[in-house]
């Protein structure tokens, strides 16, 4: 079983050397979120070798997710997110070890659901107080992590970026997390790094016309939901293979 997991990543063991290999299939990554951001990061997780994954995230399935999640497909809805990304990542590596957890993350249950803490985390969730609760946890216990920023109402995955959460420009979502940790977390102020990397874009929000109830406020776009899932994964992908 060893022989086949080396032959399945023999592209990662030539890309990051067996040392990089041998930490990448011993790494334990949480991933708090399954949909548009974090379906993409586990995806590229799973496929360079990441070992141990845990997935958090009680949502089921819409027909909606379909233009940006990857485990949306017309055999699935109504299905849990995580437990059929779950079983997908099992195809793709059936040695990989998965936890799923269908949980909310709140400010009150965190430190008990991600006990004992994960050295390595993707935060791809919305809700603004679990967020801040969750980076705040995972920054107090030194762990390396990345976080998503908004990657809804944007069409061009280009202007993505890679950042500091402090320098992060034109993200309405980063922009209201990073309020939240300064005031509520005494994290620095006055534009001093924070010492947290998250995806951000400064492309201009669309939002939808006013008038049609049928349609959300803004929609989202799976080239640019994709592209800051594997800028997360690629981010601890990195950090990983390099410890």
């Amino acid at each position: 079983m060893e022989d086949q997991n080396r032959l399945r990543f023999t592209g990662i063991r030539a890309l990051y050397g067996e040392r990089g290999f041998e930490r990448l299939q011993q790494a334990q990554v949480l991933l708090a979120g399954t949909g548009g951001v974090g379906s993409w990061a586990a995806e590229a997780l799973c496929r360079s070798g990441v070992g141990h994954l845990t997935l958090v995230d009680p949502d089921v399935i819409d027909i909606k997710n379909s233009n940006r999640q990857l485990h949306t497909l017309d055999t699935t809805i109504g299905l849990k997110k995580a437990e059929v990304l779950a079983a997908r990542l099992k195809q793709i590596n059936p040695q990989v070890h998965i936890e799923v957890k269908l949980c909310w993350l709140t400010p009150d249950n965190l430190e008990e659901v991600l006990s004992p803490c994960p050295h390595y985390a993707i935060d791809a969730i919305d809700d603004i107080e679990a967020k801040c609760a969750l980076i705040n946890y995972l920054y107090q216990q030194q762990a390396v992590f990345a976080v998503s920023g908004g990657a809804g109402a944007r069409i061009d995955p280009a202007k993505l970026h890679l950042g500091d959460l402090a320098e992060a420009k034109g993200d309405g979502l980063i922009k209201h997390v990073r309020d939240v940790l300064r005031r509520e977390y005494n994290f620095p102020k006055g534009g001093r790094k924070m010492g947290i990397m998250c995806s951000y874009s400064e492309e201009q929000p669309i939002y939808a016309p006013d008038g049609d109830p049928s349609l959300p406020r803004f929609g989202a776009s799976m080239p640019v939901t994709a592209s800051a899932g594997l800028l997360l994964a690629g981010y601890l992908i990195t950090k990983i293979a390099a410890a």
